[in-house]
């Protein structure tokens, strides 16, 4: 018997594991991956973290961990020169190196082990996987489940299927840049990203790149040291309090905070345009009060697009559409049998723990670090909030309290 197992490894599941580590809790984790891995098409040179290195796997629960980022840092012989380098964020690349460190330490992780089914027996739950090279199925039994399945591309059905999502942008990009043409869709940090990289690579001359936005600007990060607070335990225990109501209009407030662009993204973009030479900048577009409604091929593909505010139509031939368009929650199918309670179409209840609503009374409890938007806000996918998290998630699997989590660590007062 079991304590909790875990559906998924992610960065929340692999955080999870991380901190049930020292604790009498038995856990199990299982992914199908062949090993952990962390959006590889989104690895682009340079692109950095969102969050402070402070906000890894483990340190605001418990900064004696082995598996904390300075830890990972010492153990590479980098620790000094981290210290030189005297900055709290860190490139994408250095965080899933430091991921994939922790997840080669952690006996409870099992990857390519697909999950099968899962079946309430009235006192725990039995979880069929099985092992993706042999088809070998095996049951576990346990208390408690935490599904962590995180998030999957979303296109809208109206694009061709030839469109690339940002989530393969790095494994494409050696045929992007052979195109004589190539746009990009979408507003946020990725597109941006993309953007950026394309516009300092090495490119034939003729290329002309565009970047397709619905916004009537490009909205920064909220970097403020108040706006910041509401990515605190605090806040997320506030809003999870609220009406059902009231959290759905908020979720549509946040959307600099979720989807703003660093600073420093659009900074080095504006520095690199300001330096082409006249004839380059011709053939570099950006575009924005543009909503695209179809994306159709033929030979090349053909952008069909409103402006939101003069109402007409546009067109845009291109070579090849990177997509920037978002996720939405990959659930798997087995949870329709596990009596969850929904909030709205896809949203599940889920309360201040995380633990799940059911239909059901019982004492062993589904857990949740996907599909959060309604229930927990801006800090639904936020890296920075797993730690507190997975506190409040082992707490409740073990009836006490095994990381005390900081309620009161924000000078505003939510409620």
């Amino acid at each position: 018997m079991y304590d909790l197992i875990g559906v998924g490894i992610g960065p929340m599941n692999l955080g999870l594991s991380a901190l049930a580590h020292p604790t009498p809790l038995r856990t199990l984790f299982f992914d199908e991956s062949e090993q952990f891995s962390w959006h590889p098409g989104m690895m682009i040179k340079d692109s950095m973290m969102q969050t402070s290195f402070i906000s890894d796997l483990v340190t605001l629960a418990d900064p004696t961990s082995p598996f904390t980022y300075l830890n990972y840092l010492r153990s590479i012989n980098r620790l000094h020169t981290f210290y030189f380098y005297e900055k709290l964020l860190i490139s994408r690349q250095e965080y899933n190196a430091y991921l994939k460190w922790v997840s080669t330490q952690l006996e409870d992780l099992h990857f390519s082990t697909r999950v099968i089914d899962i079946q309430d027996t009235g006192d725990s739950y039995e979880v069929l996987v099985e092992e993706v090279a042999t088809g070998k199925r095996t049951t576990y039994e346990t208390r408690n489940i935490v599904l962590g399945t995180g998030s999957k591309p979303s296109i809208p059905a109206s694009f061709d299927d030839g469109v690339i999502h940002n989530t393969q942008y790095v494994m494409e990009k050696e045929s992007l840049l052979k195109q004589e043409k190539v746009s990009i869709v979408g507003s946020g940090q990725s597109a941006a990203e993309i953007f950026l990289d394309l516009l300092t690579s090495d490119r034939p001359e003729t290329f002309e790149l565009e970047w397709i936005s619905r916004s009537t600007i490009f909205e920064t990060l909220e970097t403020g040291k108040l706006g910041e607070e509401i990515f605190s335990p605090s806040y997320v225990q506030y809003f999870n309090s609220l009406p059902l109501e009231t959290r759905q209009d908020a979720v549509t407030k946040f959307a600099r905070s979720q989807n703003g662009i660093s600073p420093e993204t659009l900074q080095a973009i504006y520095e690199h345009l300001y330096d082409l030479p006249q004839d380059d900048a011709k053939r570099i577009n950006i575009r924005a009060n543009l909503e695209v409604n179809q994306i159709t091929r033929e030979q090349d593909f053909t952008i069909s697009m409103r402006h939101t505010e003069l109402h007409d139509e546009r067109t845009s031939k291109t070579g090849a559409v990177v997509a920037a368009t978002g996720f939405v929650p990959s659930l798997p199918r087995f949870v329709n049998r596990l009596d969850i309670e929904f909030e709205g179409e896809q949203a599940w209840k889920v309360d201040a723990n995380y633990r799940i609503h059911r239909t059901v009374k019982a004492n062993h409890h589904l857990y949740a670090t996907t599909n959060l938007e309604l229930s927990h806000g801006p800090a639904a996918d936020n890296l920075g909030m797993s730690v507190s998290r997975n506190q409040l998630i082992l707490n409740d699997v073990a009836g006490k309290e095994l990381y005390p989590v900081e309620q009161h660590a924000t000078f505003t007062t939510f409620n």
